[in-house]
């Protein structure tokens, strides 16, 4: 091989291996911030209709194709195509509170005042899960589900907009 072809090949050499390094310096973090929300967000069980025990504290893990709620010996599986409804607000609405299911545990009536605290999952068939977690925990879920399911969960919003 003639020199000049000789430094061009090494030349891009290390321009690719910098390519290589910095795309994977970038995909560390999305894997890294899935892992860890895994472990430190604690989801509190406080209604539905599952056989889970009340109060229980457990983690909310997204895969490509379902979220699953696991605390203890516990674990709920919901296909994301089984999802009907989705909200994280500072209560639960009155339409999932006076659903006609099998509640397990009653859905709370208190609320957690301007602050959202409530996510509500009512999937098919005829299924609800109601989870208090707090809102710096659950705002890195919230783009990750919208992302996998491609349906945003309702947030309600606290702000006050005036004309």
């Amino acid at each position: 091989m003639p020199r000049s072809q000789a430094r061009k090949s090494r030349a891009r050499t290390p321009a690719l291996q910098t390519i290589l390094v910095v795309l994977a310096a970038l995909a560390a973090p999305i894997r890294l911030g899935a892992a860890q929300h895994d472990e430190s967000s604690r989801f509190t069980y406080v209604g539905g209709t599952e056989n889970v025990r009340y109060e229980c504290v457990g983690t909310l893990q997204i895969s490509d194709d379902a979220l699953t709620f696991k605390c203890e010996s516990s674990q709920v599986r919901i296909p994301y195509r089984d999802i009907e409804t989705m909200q994280y607000r500072a209560d639960v609405t009155r339409r999932v509170s006076k659903m006609k299911v099998r509640w397990t545990a009653l859905p709370p009536e208190h609320t957690g005042g301007s602050k959202n605290i409530y996510f509500t999952l009512v999937y098919r068939p005829a299924h609800v899960l109601i989870l208090q977690v707090p809102e710096d925990q659950m705002r890195p879920y919230l783009a990750e589900i919208d992302l996998k399911m491609g349906r945003r969960v309702e947030v309600q919003s606290h702000e006050n907009y005036s004309p």
